[in-house]
């Protein structure tokens, strides 16, 4: 399961560039990707870059509003890569640079159902990411890294409020943030 895993992740990560094609719930999204990026947002329903929480924390009073946001979160450097699962669910995993900076599984309406490496990676011989080696590949041909056991997880949240202890927050657009842990 877990090497049907990776190679649904890699495959993923090279489909995320400007080829990808997606069928969002919220058609504003697809059609604010078109008009900011040229491109059609990476995933499908609410998961990638389809999740309304990316923008503004999925709360936005009119199209251009919602363009602005998406424009922000282009800028804003994070990257997701998604893999569907055999259950329904799909892996989504958060990109600093080629970094993974956290990973986590969520339904096909965009909530996050379990959270970190420990929930995607495997211990022992049957690794998404095999300890010193095998790398998941991005667009743009550039290796990716960081994908353990350890690996943290991320869930939505607000750019204000109080964070627990080894959380911190990855700014999204507007007041949404990815708050990894």
């Amino acid at each position: 399961m877990f090497k049907t895993l990776f190679s649904l992740l890699a495959l993923a990560f090279l489909l995320s560039g400007p080829m990808a094609s997606a069928q969002c719930r919220d058609p504003w999204i697809a059609q604010a990707y078109r008009q900011m990026a040229n491109r059609a947002p990476v995933g499908q329903g609410e998961v990638c870059e389809c999740n309304i929480h990316l923008y503004n924390n999925g709360t936005w009073g009119n199209y251009n509003e919602l363009a602005s946001y998406v424009k922000q979160y282009l800028q804003s450097g994070v990257r997701l890569g998604y893999a569907p699962l055999a259950n329904g669910n799909f892996a989504v995993a958060v990109l600093q640079g080629n970094q993974v900076a956290a990973i986590s599984v969520l339904n096909s309406g965009g909530n996050v159902v379990a959270s970190g490496g420990g929930n995607v990676v495997a211990s022992g011989g049957g690794n998404v990411v095999a300890s010193g080696g095998g790398n998941l590949v991005a667009s743009g041909g550039g290796n990716i890294s960081g994908l353990s056991a350890n690996t943290p997880g991320f869930s939505f949240g607000q750019a204000r409020g109080v964070l627990a202890a080894g959380e911190r927050r990855l700014p999204t657009s507007g007041g949404g943030t990815l708050v990894i842990r």
